[in-house]
């Protein structure tokens, strides 16, 4: 038999598997405003693009000597201007920038960068070089309030686990891999008795809201998660994609994070990883497919927001812990560096940003950075979400002039 502490044992495996479910996220589907909010996407390049064969100084003469095996042709480019061009797998977000939507931020680093994955990781998704801070730059947002209203900052991750960067406030946000698996879980053997087996342990939950503040965070956990999972099923059935995402786990992601935003689910932040960029050898191939896969999905997802009348709410930006060294290695590929690029897609001033690092003055044969990466988060904070950047960012940093 299952007795009592072996069914709330199993209850919260039940609940737990595959997702995380917050108090905010249903508050937020109670006190949704009049007026649409804006939401920013977080895309992770996991394992460190090649900033310099994605946006490619073609003209430049230390470029090609750097790279006589990697060099990108120029007649298989995107000429953005008489500098630089894009690489030719790009070409999906071509309309983008040419409707000034796709602005990108060269020299993308911090002081001292460091080229172990895990370390650099860290540091952008805790938006602190020192690491002293154990938070991730997200999360304190997630605790705190986004308006004068004081209405709770809404939250979703796209994957397996938690990400760093929204790691970890009281009460996380969800965390939903596949949709299909975001709901209450029951016996397979017993497919008749799942209603009764969900009222049991909701009951069972409700039974410990007198035991002390942990009887409290046993029930809204409970109910948050029926609210929640129902909220995203119930969209699911309703929500028509208009366009074919790629049919990969990011195309996925970013099709989940559009039904969210289309069904008005109160989502202000979603996090979407993509990873495979550690391209230490054979670069051209796999760097080509990648890239391509990113263009892809970031063009279908933008697309998709058009048609149902959303892309202006929703500003999609990308990040990646570093980038290469400008010297290609033996591999035909290309090793840990240091400062790289993002994009930014949506309403931003399109173009060109910050100052290129330059190919000849170098630190150990690594790029200098010309923009600090907290720059671009406070000037998204502050001129995208409308939020303070200070307590997110544990400093005042200075803003771009992005939008």
């Amino acid at each position: 038999m299952l007795n009592r502490r072996d069914f709330l044992r199993a209850g919260v495996s039940v609940i737990t598997v595959g997702m995380a479910v917050p108090s905010l996220f249903t508050r937020a589907l109670a006190e949704a405003e009049t007026t649409r909010p804006r939401t920013l996407v977080v895309v992770q390049m996991a394992g460190g693009n090649d900033a310099l064969n994605t946006l490619v100084p073609f003209r430049d003469d230390a470029y090609r000597r750097n790279r006589p095996s990697l060099g990108l042709p120029e007649g298989e480019l995107i000429p953005l201007d008489d500098r630089f061009a894009l690489h030719r797998a790009l070409a999906p977000l071509q309309e983008s920038w040419s409707a000034g939507e796709l602005a990108i931020v060269q020299g993308v680093g911090y002081p001292h960068p460091t080229l172990s994955h895990f370390e650099a990781m860290d540091v952008w998704q805790e938006a602190d070089p020192s690491l002293s801070h154990r938070g991730g730059w997200l999360a304190r947002l997630v605790e705190g309030a986004v308006d004068r209203n004081g209405h709770p900052f809404a939250g979703l991750g796209i994957g397996p686990q938690l990400p760093a960067a929204l790691c970890c406030p009281h009460v996380p946000p969800p965390i939903v891999d596949d949709i299909r698996g975001y709901q209450l879980l029951g016996d397979a053997s017993f497919p008749g008795g799942r209603a009764e087996r969900e009222r049991a342990l909701l009951a069972l939950y409700d039974a410990f809201g007198d035991a002390g503040p942990y009887g409290d965070l046993f029930t809204a956990t409970a109910q948050n998660a029926r609210s929640s999972y129902e909220a995203l099923q119930a969209g699911a059935r309703s929500y028509a994609p208009a366009v074919a995402y790629p049919p990969t786990p990011f195309g996925r992601g970013l099709q989940l994070v559009a039904q969210a935003v289309v069904q008005d689910l109160g989502v202000r932040v979603a996090y979407v990883p993509y990873g495979g960029f550690d391209t230490h050898a054979n670069q051209l191939r796999e760097h080509a497919r990648l890239l391509g896969g990113l263009a892809d999905g970031l063009a279908q997802f933008r697309r998709d927001l058009a048609a149902h009348g959303r892309a202006d709410d929703v500003l999609v930006v990308t990040w990646s812990e570093f980038g290469r060294r400008v010297h290609e290695n033996a591999s035909n590929g290309t090793d840990h560096g240091t400062a790289g690029l993002m994009f930014l897609l949506g309403k931003v001033k399109g173009g060109l940003h910050g100052a290129p690092p330059s190919l000849t003055d170098l630190d150990n044969g690594n790029l200098k950075f010309t923009v600090d990466f907290r720059d671009v988060y406070a000037t998204l904070l502050e001129d995208w979400l409308g939020v303070s950047s200070e307590s997110a960012l544990g400093g005042r940093f200075a803003k771009l002039g992005l939008f």
